[in-house]
């Protein structure tokens, strides 16, 4: 998927919040790159900054998807009782460190957009530079769940609670063809019974952010949505099912995604 200088306008990819649902930004991924598709920048949400980030750095996506396979609540969460919350995110840290190879953004083989929320003044942060791996801690933080990540001088919560879909991000950033992954909403509603203080969080985060999201698909040129209504947000067992609903979602809209691109080619 090298870019050849000239032939096409800069394609910005948005990945967006949606915790064990963001599995499906690896299935979308897998099928730009098969399809040879552009993506000259990427901008990552919450769990969105996670796959965006492996993404950027060049990691293998079929690994990844045998990866994910493997991957249970259990190895993403410390708990402990704190004054800011009761998981302290060592362990994700520690794990997006491995499978980044602790890359600063400048190493990155695609430019890279963090976003997450400062929580003591109130406002939306879009990290460049530094970690990596921090970066994503910071933008995974579910406030009152996860530990804030002091980063850079600030506090950081998850990016989802100001922005969950990015997609003003990509266009400030020059991308003139903006494609969004919206892993959460793209289906109708489901009941999700709730048995745990995590799928409390994560369950209200969604809620709160259903009605704020619909105003970033107006930025968006193509806004792919899996079919996950059925998958509750702490469902990390069911990750090769989120796989292929985002390789089915992304399939679905092959024609409007190379129409657009090809619409904006100079």
């Amino acid at each position: 998927m090298q870019k050849v200088p000239g032939d096409h306008s800069k394609v910005g990819l948005v990945l967006g919040a949606g915790a064990a649902r963001g599995f499906a930004h690896l299935g979308v991924l897998q099928v730009l790159q098969d399809e040879g598709l552009p993506v000259d920048l990427v901008v990552g949400s919450s769990v969105g900054s996670i796959f965006g980030a492996l993404y950027c750095c060049g990691a293998d996506l079929g690994l990844l998807e045998k990866l994910a396979g493997e991957i249970r609540q259990g190895h993403l969460v410390d708990l402990k009782v704190g004054r800011m919350g009761f998981i302290q995110g060592r362990k994700l840290e520690a794990l997006m460190r491995l499978l980044t190879k602790n890359c600063c953004f400048y190493e990155l083989k695609t430019p890279l957009y963090v976003v997450a929320v400062d929580i003591e003044r109130g406002e939306k942060v879009v990290i460049t530079e530094g970690s990596v791996a921090e970066a994503i801690r910071a933008s995974t933080a579910i406030p009152g769940l996860f530990f804030p990540k002091r980063h850079q001088g600030r506090l950081l919560v998850d990016g989802a609670v100001l922005d969950r879909l990015p997609t003003r991000v990509a266009r400030e950033q020059g991308a003139e063809v903006v494609i969004a992954v919206d892993v959460k909403f793209g289906s109708e509603s489901h009941y999700h019974p709730v048995h745990s203080f995590l799928e409390v969080m994560i369950q209200a985060l969604d809620l709160l952010e259903r009605e704020v999201a619909k105003m970033s698909f107006a930025d968006a040129d193509v806004v792919i949505q899996p079919n996950l209504g059925h998958v509750g947000g702490a469902d990390f067992g069911r990750a090769k099912e989120c796989i292929e609903a985002g390789r089915q979602a992304a399939r679905e809209v092959l024609p409007q995604l190379k129409a657009v691109c090809s619409s904006r080619r100079s």
